[in-house]
């Protein structure tokens, strides 16, 4: 998974400078990328800084340092050669992991930056432990020979060396020169093609809107175009275009040697219920909802909700077996294991059942947690 989001984080890490992280409140695409992409941790923090190291990246990297510790002996990570550091992202997790994205700009061919690069990773106190070189990206995997809680990964891949690329077209009879926004080291042309002796017809244009249909490419840059095959040699072409730049995305994992504290639990805003939810009285009183999926399938929808609440267990399944009477459900199952309580119940006519489990809320002792998951049948009155 690493190799395939890897490349696309330099993509957002190494943009246009107008969308560069913005210090530790984070305005860029990439920022939020990375914001939504974490959000899966609950209680991860994640801090992003603009153009420089985060603050403790040293102390992270040497645990124990002090003002005495000789500079020979501080571990760092080594700066690519011309490298332009654009900013760097850490991510501290619940379980006292640390994560730190370190981004530069190279001036230079990605494949020598990745020679490079290799060679800085295979000296103490780093050894290159594997790798992966193709057309997209260069991918380097390292550990740190003084400690077995730091492995890092680096990611090496070229970058567009200018914003727009010529194509040629014949157009109503005539020549036009065409500049084509380039978003990729080798870009692609978002339209569909046919073959002519003339040149390469454009049969349905996608996206790229500078094109229109019936336009025939007869040239990237200056390589002729007659097929596909030409279309792509002309593509890759277009890297002798301006000067070489290489991104270089390093990502580190730093294990804690002591589980950090659990963070204190906040009671987040409270989700609203899909607008179809159909048995509200199982979310009502102080019950928090905290999180809410759904999903549509041809046999029926299927609802889960996650509340909390400062009541105890024995008092919420208790509610709930008052609450089931009180609407006319059927109780079909009343099982308690250890300190949980699951109930399954029923509504025969509207073709609802459901499953409630009432537990302990692991992010704060002094709640208690409610899983309610509940099916709605399609065909049922």
């Amino acid at each position: 998974m690493t190799l395939l989001i890897a490349p696309l984080l330099v993509a957002l890490a190494c943009g246009d400078s107008e969308e560069a992280p913005t210090g530790t409140e984070g305005g860029s695409v990439g920022d939020r990328y990375l914001r939504l992409f974490e959000v899966r941790d609950f209680g991860a923090s994640l801090f992003v800084y603009d153009a420089e190291l985060p603050p403790d990246l040293a102390r992270l990297l040497n645990p124990g340092l002090t003002d005495d510790t000789p500079e020979d002996d501080i571990v760092s990570i080594p700066v690519p050669a011309e490298g332009e550091l654009l900013g760097s992202y850490h991510i501290r997790r619940r379980d006292g992991t640390n994560e730190v994205w370190l981004s530069y700009d190279v001036a230079g061919v990605d494949t020598v930056v990745e020679e490079s690069l290799r060679e800085l990773l295979d000296e103490t106190p780093w050894q290159v432990t594997g790798g992966q070189s193709n057309e997209l990206f260069g991918a380097i995997s390292f550990q740190s020979t003084v400690s077995g809680d730091l492995e890092g990964f680096a990611t090496v891949q070229a970058l567009p060396s200018t914003p727009t690329y010529p194509v040629t077209v014949e157009r109503d009879g005539a020549t036009v020169e065409l500049e084509l926004p380039r978003g990729a080291f080798i870009p692609q042309i978002d339209a569909r093609f046919r073959e002519l002796s003339s040149g390469l017809e454009v049969t349905e244009v996608l996206s790229d809107e500078l094109l229109r249909e019936d336009d025939v490419i007869v040239a990237v840059g200056e390589v002729s175009v007659a097929s596909e095959r030409d279309l792509y040699t002309g593509f890759r072409s277009l890297a002798d275009l301006g000067e070489p730049r290489t991104a270089v995305l390093y990502r580190l994992t730093i294990v804690s040697p002591s589980p950090a504290e659990d963070p204190i639990f906040i009671t987040p805003r409270e989700r609203p219920l899909p607008e179809d939810f159909p048995a509200e009285f199982l979310v009502a009183g102080d019950l928090s909802v905290v999180d809410v999926t759904w999903n549509s399938e041809a046999a029926g929808d299927i609802y889960q909700v996650t509340m909390v609440t400062p009541r105890s267990a024995f008092q919420v399944a208790d509610d709930y077996r008052s609450a089931l009477e009180s609407e006319g459900w059927a109780l079909t199952g009343d099982e308690a294991q250890g300190f949980a309580t699951t109930l399954s119940f029923e509504d025969e006519p509207s073709g609802l059942q459901g499953i409630a489990t009432i537990d302990e809320f692991e992010s704060d002792d002094e709640l208690v947690s409610v899983i309610l998951q509940l099916q709605a049948v399609r065909g049922v009155n």
